[in-house]
C-alpha cells in the first residue's frame, strides 16, 4: 500500500506556490456544488481564465478570488484567515503533544465551517477514527483514499500517508508501518511539524522492531532539533527508548535515569517507558519484579503477551489464575492475534500440560510475526521459548528448520539488525 509520489501531485514549497492552493480549493469547491466553468465565471472572467486559475496556470490578482468565491458564498478575506494555519499542522502538533481533545474541537470546529472541502473534512475524520480506536471505518477510508491519492496536494498527501503508518503501527501491522514511515522519511516534507511527527512516530516504530541504526539516525536528527523543547513528554519517551538501544545491560546511572524518566512522565508517554523498563527488567530475570509491575497496569493485549511469557519463566503456578483474571479485562481484535496466541500457549502449558498443542500454536505465532506483527523484542524471545518448547515434544529439527527460514526471511530486511 506504499504510495509513491508523482508529477499529478501539486507541491507547495514557497509562499507563490501556497497562493496557488486558492486555484485548487476554488475548482474542488465548484465541482462539489456541481457548478460549470461558465456559471462560476459569469461577469467576472472568462472561462479560458478560470480554467487556468483553477489549474495554477495563472498568478492572481486577489480580487478574482474575491469575487470567485463570493458566488459559493464564501468571504475571500475570512478564508485566508483561516487557511493561515494549516489544519493538518495543528492535528499534528496535536498528536505530539497528545492532546485528543484539542483536536476533537479543531476538527469538530472545521466540519461547522464552509472553508474546507469533502476531500479535507475526510481526511481530518480518518484522524478523528484512528486517535479513537475506531480502525474499521479509518481502514474503509484508507481504501477510499488510495483510489485518489494523485488528486492530493502534498500537505495533504503527507498528512494520509503518516496516519496510514499510523494505523498501521496501532493495529500491530508493523511491517507495513515500517515501509511506510521509510518512505516518508526519506521524503522532502512539507514543514517542521510534518517532520516532527513523521520522526516521532518512526522512532516508535523503529524501537519495536529492534531497528537500532535507524532509530539512531533519526534520534539524532529529532534531538538536535526543536523538537526537545517542544514537546518534552515524548522527547523523555524517546531517550527511554534509546537507553535500551545503546545497550542491552544497562549502566546503574542509566537504571536510575529510567526510573526518573518514568516519574516525570504521563500518558501514553508513561506506559512506553514502563515497556522500556520490563524489558530491561525481563533480559536481567527479574520475572517477579516485571509481574509485580505489571498489576499496575491495566492489561492490554500486547502486556498480557509479556505478562504470559513471564509466566512461563517462573514455576510458580498462581499466576496463571492472575493472567487468566486479567484476561476478561482485554478485549481481541483482528490485529492482536499474535498477543493472543501468547496468552493461549501459556495456557496449554501451565493449565493443561500441553506441550503439543502449545508447539502448533507456537509455529502460528512464529509465522504470524514473521509476516505481520513484527516486534524484534517479543520475536526474539517466543523464539527461545519455541525451541525449548519444540525440544520437550521431540520437535527439535521441524522447529529448527522454520526458525532457520524465517530469520533467513528476517536478514532481507533492513529492520533486522
Amino acid at each position: 500500500m506504499k504510495i509513491k509520489n508523482d508529477n499529478s501531485i501539486v507541491s507547495f514549497s514557497d509562499d507563490t506556490d501556497k497562493k496557488k492552493k486558492y486555484g485548487i480549493l476554488l475548482k474542488r469547491k465548484r465541482q462539489e456544488r456541481h457548478m460549470t466553468l461558465e456559471s462560476m465565471c459569469q461577469g467576472i472572467c472568462t472561462v479560458s481564465y478560470l480554467s487556468r486559475i483553477e489549474n495554477n496556470l495563472v498568478d492572481v490578482e486577489e480580487k478574482y478570488y474575491i469575487s470567485l468565491f463570493k458566488k459559493l458564498d464564501i468571504d475571500f478575506n475570512e478564508l485566508k484567515e483561516v487557511k493561515e494555519n494549516e489544519i493538518f499542522t495543528d492535528l499534528l502538533k496535536c498528536y505530539l503533544q497528545e492532546n485528543d481533545d484539542e483536536a476533537v474541537l479543531i476538527i469538530s470546529n472545521a466540519l461547522k465551517s464552509n472553508f474546507y472541502v469533502e476531500l479535507e473534512m475526510d481526511l481530518m475524520l480518518l484522524y478523528d477514527n484512528i486517535i479513537h480506536c475506531l480502525y474499521s471505518e479509518a481502514l474503509k477510508q484508507i481504501l477510499e483514499f488510495n483510489k485518489i491519492v494523485n488528486s492530493l496536494i502534498e500537505t495533504e498527501l503527507h498528512f494520509f500517508l503518516f496516519l496510514t503508518a499510523l494505523y498501521a503501527y496501532r493495529t500491530n501491522q508493523s511491517i507495513f508501518a515500517y515501509r511506510q514511515i521509510i518512505f516518508l522519511c526519506e521524503s522532502v516534507l512539507v514543514n517542521a511539524m510534518y517532520r516532527y511527527a513523521v520522526y516521532d512516530l518512526a522512532l516508535d516504530i523503529f524501537d519495536f522492531m529492534g531497528a537500532k541504526e535507524q532509530f539512531l539516525k533519526y534520534y539524532s536528527i529529532l534531538i538536535n532539533d526543536k523538537y526537545s523543547s517542544l514537546y518534552p513528554k515524548s522527547a523523555m519517551k524517546h531517550q527511554a527508548q534509546k537507553l535500551l538501544v545503546d545497550s542491552y545491560l544497562l549502566k546503574l546511572e542509566e537504571d536510575v535515569l529510567l526510573k526518573e524518566l518514568y516519574v516525570k512522565s504521563s500518558g501514553r508517554c508513561r506506559e512506553e517507558i514502563a515497556w522500556q523498563i520490563l524489558k530491561k527488567e525481563y533480559r536481567k530475570s527479574e520475572f517477579i519484579k516485571c509481574l509485580e509491575m505489571l498489576n499496575e497496569y491495566t492489561p492490554t493485549p500486547k502486556l498480557l503477551a509479556f505478562e504470559a511469557l513471564l509466566i512461563l519463566r517462573i514455576s510458580d503456578s498462581k499466576y496463571i489464575y492472575r493472567i487468566e483474571e486479567r484476561r476478561k479485562q482485554v478485549t481481541y481484535r483482528t490485529f492482536d492475534e499474535s498477543f493472543e496466541l501468547m496468552f493461549l500457549i501459556t495456557l496449554q502449558i501451565k493449565r493443561y500440560e500441553d506441550y503439543r498443542s502449545a508447539y502448533e500454536l507456537f509455529k502460528k505465532l512464529i509465522k504470524l510475526q514473521n509476516e505481520q506483527t513484527y516486534c524484534a523484542f517479543l520475536f526474539d524471545e517466543q523464539t527461545i521459548m519455541f525451541i525449548e518448547i519444540a525440544l520437550n515434544c521431540g520437535k527439535n529439527k521441524d522447529a529448527l528448520k522454520l526458525v532457520m527460514n524465517v530469520l533467513k526471511d528476517k536478514l532481507t530486511f533492513p529492520y533486522f539488525l
